[in-house]
């Protein structure tokens, strides 16, 4: 089942780009976008880490966030 915008959710792993961590599993988040795609449901998710940043990542899937 897809994610609507606005959907509350949490990271569901440390999320990579590269060698560098960008969010650590469990951050909060929430779904800004939704795009669906002919395999799968991409979203962009806004999470705020737990230092207050906000870092927003784009074509992220359901087994990079869960509902929370």
């Amino acid at each position: 089942m897809a994610l609507q915008a606005m959907t509350s959710v949490r990271a569901a792993h440390d999320i990579q780009r590269g060698r560098t961590i960008v969010v650590q599993n469990g951050a909060p988040g929430t779904v800004v976008n939704t795009r669906p795609g002919w395999s799968d449901t991409t979203y962009t998710v806004e999470f705020t880490e737990f230092a207050g940043a906000k870092v927003t990542l784009v074509g992220l899937t359901m087994g990079d966030v869960q509902p929370s």
